[in-house]
Formats: C-alpha cells, structure tokens, sequence
C-alpha cells in the first residue's frame, strides 16, 4: 500500500505523520510525506520519502514580514492583505499542485485539515482519504467546546457543540485557490468552502486523533466516529543523548527540566530569574531546552542550558517536567511518568494544561505574568510528593498499554480494504 501524507504547518502538524509513516514502513508500505521544505531533513532522517510544499510556515515565520502578520495581522489590514496575496495565497495555489504530485500512484490519503484541497485530491483520484488532526478539533460533541474558542471553559452541551461550526467555515480564505485547483489540474468543477469537511461525495471521511481516550473518561460522542488510538510516539532508535547531557544527569540528583519548544517568552530575563531563585531555594538542580524561548544562561553547575534533546530520551530522567503544553511535548512527558507544570501559551496549550490539571496528572498550571519565584517553589516541592509521582505513573502505565500507531494503522488498511472491494 503506498501512502501519501499531506501536512502543513508546525512541527507538531508534522511529527505524528513522521511517527505513522515509521510504522508503516514498519509493516512493509510506502509512505511518503509532502510539507514545508524546514521539515525535509526531519522526516528523511526518519527514512521516509519527503515532497516539498511551497508553503511553509516555518520558514514564513523566519521572515520580518512574516512575523508580523502571524502575530499583530489586526493591527496592519493593509500589509497582511498584500503579504496573504503576494506570498501565502501564491504559495498555497502552489502546494496544491505540489500535492496532487505527491499523491500519484497512491491508495490513501492521511491529511492534517489545514491541507485544504487533500479530499478533493482523493475524489479526481477516486482513493480514500482520511483526515487527522493532531488535536481533538474537527468533530462536533457537546462534551466540551472547540478548544480553539474556549480552550478551558466547558460552555453546556448545546453552546459545545456549536462551537464546531467554525470548522466548516476554515477553508473559506483558501477557496478560490482550491477552486482553481479543481478547474485547471483536476478538471473539476468549483464546489462550496466547507462541502468536504467531515464527508466525500457520500462517503464519510473517517477522523483519526492522535491522542490517548485515556485523557477523555467523559466523551462518548466520539463513538462509531472518530479513532482516538493512542498517541502516536516516534520511534527513536536512532537518537541518543549528547556527551554534556549524560555527563551531567550523572553528575547528581535528577533534574527539574524545563522546555518551551518555538514558545518565546515575553519576558526571558524574569523568568530566567525566578527560575534560578526558586531551584537554589528548593535545593533543585535543572536542565534548560532554550529553544527559541529568548533564554541565554551563563555556565551553572545546577543549570545546563541547551538548545535541544530528545525529549523521549530525556523525560524519563527528570524529576518533574515544565513545559508549554504543546501536544507533543505533553505526550512524552506524561511517557516519562514525571509529575508536570504546563505554562501554556496559546492554541491548544490551555486546554490540554487545563484538562491535565482537572483529572490530577498534572500541577495547577501557570500563565507567564502567574511565575513568581514563591509559585515556582511551591511546584518544586510538589514535585517531590509521593500523591503526584504516582499519579503521573499510573497514567503512564495506561500509556504504555496502548500503541498509537499500530491501532490507527490497522484502521487504515482495513479501511482500503473496504474501499477497494
């Protein structure tokens, strides 16, 4: 069976389609990935076939203009319209063609729902297609609202479940590009943004999450509908640990690690000092993944900063993990079995740091203007506490029953096999 795997986005949009594609290669498929350029050498080092899309929002992000539609759009309507008409709508018109490429001689399509265009790939090719969006954000329940609207406050079953209305209007900026996909390299005719959000000429689309049930007791509504497998955990044989990171784990007593991934702080240098009082008050030594959080350390024999580490290699010799929530990051961190603080950022982040907390496998999370020296030392010595370390192993132990990848691609052979019957 030959795969094809179209994402766009962070590397978090990414790593769960390189950790599928492993296991299929695994199991003897092809599988190939097409996305941003910035992720070539990521999933080629994984031994999996990359394709390049043109738009990358990693290498946008990199660029000044770039920056500022990302992050201040509303406050500059006239750049943001020239920069979305002249870079990111070009770009995308781009992509598609660059996906439809990828996907020759396929059987399936694995799609992320930002690669608009993926279903209508799969109709002119006449294959299945399967979305998976690495959070919990497309199907409507009414079990909690579209974390991209109220990441943390449950809004009733009725208000939840009409807050995934959004999800069909999210191609709509993107349309007249996938439209004149259709026309001039499928040769079909224009639809409506949104018609092939959850179904294909009848058919409907199956969902997978790349995530735990484990984390979700509440929800049924997903039942019949959508996969939640496990989450999909990289395979990393290949990694290891650097020289300075060995030789300081051994060096002494387990260490509090702190990771941002791409989150930069708004204020680095507080942080940084709040971090430093409250390790030396609770007697706590610490490795720092600066990231692009904004931090620089000066050389500390309690405090090893470095830029980055395998954090599924890593985790597992910490005492207790903080970190922003990120799915990714969450996910190897509750592998580890280490108790965790989450100071969310943004997107998904206040959700998972919200819905970790609630079920008691994670501490009570901090905003950034929240991280007082005193808030910090409270979450060490937390840290410490025989209640939460084995909280955090017992969920770890469910974790390790399950296998994300294996269960979700057995999923997707059988669905090819119903669907070349």
């Amino acid at each position: 069976m030959k795969i094809s795997i179209l994402t766009l986005g962070t590397r978090g949009d990414v790593q769960p389609f390189v950790a599928l594609a492993q296991k299929a290669l695994e199991k003897g498929h092809q599988a190939v990935i097409c996305t941003g350029k910035t992720f070539k050498p990521f999933i080629e080092e994984a031994g999996i076939e990359f394709k390049e899309a043109a738009s990358d929002l990693m290498a946008m992000l990199e660029t000044e203009e770039g920056q500022m539609v990302f992050k201040h759009a509303l406050h500059h309507p006239f750049r943001t319209k020239k920069y979305l008409d002249e870079v990111v709508n070009p770009a995308f018109r781009q992509t598609l063609d660059q996906f439809y490429d990828a996907a020759q001689g396929s059987d399936v399509i694995l799609y992320h729902p930002k690669a608009f265009g993926a279903p209508d790939i799969a109709e002119a090719l006449d294959i299945p297609c399967i979305s998976i969006p690495p959070v919990p954000i497309t199907f409507p329940i009414d079990e909690f609202p579209n974390l991209a609207i109220s990441p943390t406050k449950n809004l009733g079953k009725r208000l939840n479940l009409w807050t995934y209305s959004v999800i069909a209007q999210a191609e709509r900026s993107s349309i007249k590009e996938v439209n004149d996909f259709r026309q001039k390299t499928l040769h079909l005719p224009k639809r409506k943004s949104g018609l092939y959000t959850f179904s294909l000429n009848g058919h409907v689309i199956p969902i997978i999450y790349p995530i735990s049930k484990a984390l979700f007791p509440e929800v049924t509504s997903w039942e019949g509908r959508v996969l939640t497998p496990g989450f999909f955990y990289l395979d990393s044989q290949t990694e290891h640990l650097d020289s300075t990171l060995t030789a300081f784990l051994n060096s002494g007593p387990a260490p509090i690690i702190i990771s941002f991934s791409s989150m930069p702080l708004k204020t680095p240098e507080q942080f940084k000092n709040r971090l430093q009082e409250a390790l030396h008050a609770t007697h706590q030594r610490g490795i720092l993944l600066s990231g692009n959080s904004g931090f620089h350390f000066d050389e500390n024999e309690h405090l090893l900063t470095i830029n980055g580490a395998p954090h599924s290699l890593l985790f597992p010799h910490g005492k207790g993990i903080v970190h922003h929530g990120g799915v990714g990051t969450m996910a190897a961190a509750i592998k580890s079995g280490k108790p965790q603080l989450i100071i969310p950022f943004s997107v998904d982040q206040p959700f998972w740091a919200n819905r970790l907390y609630q079920q008691g496998y994670a501490l009570k999370p901090l905003k950034e203007t929240q991280v007082t020296t005193q808030a910090l030392i409270q979450r060490f010595i937390a840290f410490e506490e025989e209640a939460i370390q084995s909280k955090a192993q017992a969920l770890k132990a469910i974790i390790d029953q399950e296998n994300g990848t294996e269960t979700a691609l057995a999923f997707i052979e059988n669905h090819c096999r119903k669907n070349n019957h």
